[in-house]
């Protein structure tokens, strides 16, 4: 906290210098008064110091003030979070999930989960939140709900396959990912913006080997070398 405090001090001086003319500075109105409207002006402010060179003053400057802008909405949404329809509760979720607080995400899953059961979606997001956070088992169990809530949910047999690969149990990670591709595009959600086609057939080719599955390794393999030539077929 004393060097975010020393970081948002010394990055007031800089706005000031960068704003000589003014009693205060933008970011310091900003910082004193964090309102929607003095966010405008700040970020109107700094982006237009920056419209004909970059100015790395004040790009340092939009970054906090983002940052800031960012926890000062995520603080609004946990606030109201009893008062947020399901809808909206799963897009702070995903928020956090993002942003890396995975055991928050993971609180607020659940609530869904309790409150929508058949809700396929918050399943999986959990599944995700718990593999980051290598609860493997709580994971695998959450993932299940997503397929067994919708048994055409791709990526959720994808994500499966891949915890389970971590886990070692290699058999059950093929046998979960050659399940979900036949249900590749018969699902509500489009499946290359969930996952990565390439990303699939990396993770596909890598359980083929662990497996022993030769054969149908060389031709998956030597089909993707054909159609992408040059790509690297080694799962990271």
């Amino acid at each position: 906290m004393k060097r975010l405090l020393i970081s948002l001090f010394v990055l007031a001086l800089a706005a000031g210098s960068l704003d000589a003319q003014e009693e205060k500075s933008p970011f310091s109105v900003y910082s004193g008064d964090r309102t929607s409207e003095n966010f405008l002006k700040a970020f109107n402010n700094y982006e237009s110091q920056r419209a004909d060179t970059m100015n790395y003053g004040a790009t340092a400057i939009l970054a906090w003030l983002h940052m800031m802008e960012l926890e000062r909405n995520v603080g609004i949404l946990d606030a109201a979070l009893d008062k947020l329809p399901p809808k909206n509760k799963f897009a702070y979720a995903n928020l956090l999930l993002e942003m890396e607080k995975y055991d928050r995400a993971i609180e607020i899953y659940s609530m869904l989960n309790e409150s929508s059961p058949k809700w396929s979606c918050p399943w999986r997001h959990k599944g995700e939140a718990l593999w980051k956070t290598k609860q493997y088992d709580a994971a695998v169990k959450s993932l299940e709900m997503a397929i067994q809530t919708r048994e055409t949910h791709y990526d959720a047999y994808v994500m499966l396959a891949e915890v389970q690969r971590e886990m070692g149990l290699n058999a059950e990670a093929l046998a979960t990912l050659e399940k979900g591709l036949t249900h590749y595009g018969k699902d509500i959600e489009d499946p290359n913006e969930e996952v990565a086609d390439h990303h699939v057939q990396k993770l596909y080719l890598d359980l083929l080997q662990k497996n022993g599955k030769t054969e149908k390794y060389d031709e998956l393999k030597a089909k993707l070398e054909k159609t992408h030539p040059g790509e690297d077929w080694i799962l990271k």
